[in-house]
């Protein structure tokens, strides 16, 4: 509880895009779902918490990259995917959002808040390819209209096509594991 607890503060303090709220497991599969996830995709997750959301990227044959700044919540996703046998799908990194290159990321998955999403927008919109689609749990990217928006036990999912975050084009990849 005190780690939880500590998160929320740190988000109440400016040093986090969002407090730590896993992500249902039924809302994980229902976010790669409307990003039309494919074998062929890179899912990106920044705040990846636990990785429960890469992890559910698994059914769909998609690789996972995420990024969690907390070191306690980066050691429960290491153990997850772990004890899941998926490193060879999954890479993980204690880092800062801010210092991730988003180019090769196909999919890019938010559950951050209002304020870290639109913090994380010019980011996106200098560095997603225009084939990315990013989906965002409960928070919409303010002032951007999203593609398609559906809703989980009373809570919006966003999508958005990349070329409604910007005009620029940047090329994906290249991607990891083709190096």
């Amino acid at each position: 509880m005190a780690l939880r607890l500590g998160l929320w503060m740190r988000y109440f303090l400016g040093f986090r895009l969002a407090p730590f709220v896993p992500t249902p497991p039924h809302v994980a599969r229902r976010m790669l779902q409307l990003a039309n996830l494919r074998p062929s995709d890179l899912v990106y997750d920044l705040g990846c918490g636990d990785a429960r959301l890469l992890i559910a990227a698994k059914v769909y044959g998609a690789k996972g990259y995420g990024v969690e700044l907390d070191s306690q919540l980066f050691r429960e996703a290491k153990e997850s995917v772990t004890k899941e046998q998926l490193g060879h799908m999954i890479s993980l990194e204690q880092r800062d959002a801010f210092e991730v290159d988003l180019t090769p990321a196909t999919v890019l998955t938010l559950y951050l808040s209002e304020k870290g999403n639109l913090k994380l927008l010019p980011k996106m919109r200098r560095e997603l390819c225009a084939s990315a689609r990013v989906v965002s749990f409960c928070w919409a990217i303010a002032g951007v209209k999203p593609s398609a928006t559906t809703r989980v036990d009373g809570i919006n999912l966003f999508l958005y096509d990349v070329n409604t975050l910007r005009a620029s084009d940047v090329q994906c990849g290249p991607f990891p594991w083709n190096q």
